[in-house]
């Protein structure tokens, strides 16, 4: 399937990241423009947008809510984190196969990659 997913494993627990909250915007006609809301499943996958979104290519910026996601997990966190929202800025040409957009994530770190995969 033609469409942009994430997939975030909280490498602080070993585990794949249920629960965090995801929001996608694209820049339409110099405007950023809300696509979809989502929350990772318990694989730590959310699905962001589909091939009608994504098919044309374009500017992208992905929000990633960790900070209430770190809360949920009852870990001891200050109150100003560290790692809190995190807006995640790109640019696709035309899309023809499906993109993953992988975090690996902890109350101080993060960092992503991006793969693609065949269309089913």
């Amino acid at each position: 399937m033609t469409n942009l997913s994430i997939e975030i494993l909280d490498s602080a627990s070993g585990a794949m990241a249920r629960g965090v909250s995801v929001e996608i915007r694209k820049i339409e006609n110099g405007d950023w423009v809300q696509l979809e809301t989502a929350k990772t499943d318990s694989d730590g996958q959310a699905i962001l947008c589909t091939e009608d979104d994504i098919k044309e290519g374009g500017y992208f910026e992905v929000l990633v809510f960790l900070g209430a996601y770190f809360d949920s997990t009852g870990r001891d966190l200050p109150q100003i984190k560290m790692v809190d929202i995190i807006p995640l800025r790109f640019g696709l040409e035309p899309v023809t196969t499906g993109i993953d957009l992988r975090m690996t994530v902890s109350p101080t770190s993060y960092s992503t990659a991006f793969s693609t995969r065949a269309s089913a």
